[in-house]
């Protein structure tokens, strides 16, 4: 079974989905089986390198809330987050761009150290607050998780994998995705959100008796 995940390294919800996903595979007793594919998705493509404000002030303004508001939903995620091994610190979250990221993360796709790329450059934004439109953050980060060095070098010395990122993106466009984190199993099976863990083995399991059909 192969499952199409499109996010983006600036969604907590994405992050929380990506990992819920792997508990998941993990009690799902066909979960080795199952092939993932991270796909490129900006929420929001014109964002500057890096922005003034923080994370807490960008979500007051936007949803209206109270900073006390603001404070307690990052708790709730940083609860969640905790119940499947992801670890959340939103006061050194710094905003910005993360379109050579996703570039970075294509150069790693269906190689043995993508989901650990993908991986890592949550774990820089959300848990170390690195600041992914940085170069040297996207090196040290690709490549403590495998990648290689050079590769890595040349993506960002140019505009490799540029196409590969609009492509995704044009795909989500067509099947009509306007938030992410958004799940597609074969091709056929449309799960969007961040589900909880038992939800998303329900899913996997009702996906694989279609399939063995």
């Amino acid at each position: 079974m192969h499952i199409e995940v499109w996010s983006d390294f600036a969604c907590p919800w994405c992050a929380l989905g990506i990992y819920r996903l792997d508990r998941a595979r993990a009690e799902f007793e066909h979960g080795g089986e199952i092939t993932v594919r991270h796909r490129s998705f900006e929420l929001d493509p014109r964002a500057p390198a890096k922005r003034s404000q923080t994370m807490e002030e960008i979500l007051a303004a936007k949803y209206g809330r109270s900073p006390e508001q603001v404070a307690a939903g990052h708790e709730r995620m940083t609860a969640m987050g905790a119940e499947v091994g992801m670890e959340f610190h939103f006061d050194r979250v710094q905003l910005g761009n993360t379109f050579d990221a996703h570039r970075v993360a294509q150069a790693a796709l269906g190689s043995p150290v993508e989901e650990a790329v993908v991986k890592g450059l949550f774990g820089a934004y959300f848990t170390e607050g690195s600041l992914l439109s940085d170069h040297q953050t996207l090196r040290e980060t690709a490549t403590a998780a495998g990648l290689d060095p050079d590769l890595v070098r040349g993506v960002l010395a140019g505009d490799a994998h540029t196409d590969d990122v609009r492509a995704d993106e044009a795909a989500a466009r067509e099947l009509g995705v306007t938030g992410v984190p958004h799940f597609v199993i074969n091709g056929a099976w449309a799960v969007p959100g961040a589900q909880d863990v038992d939800t998303m083995v329900t899913v996997l399991r009702r996906a694989w008796e279609r399939t063995e059909v």
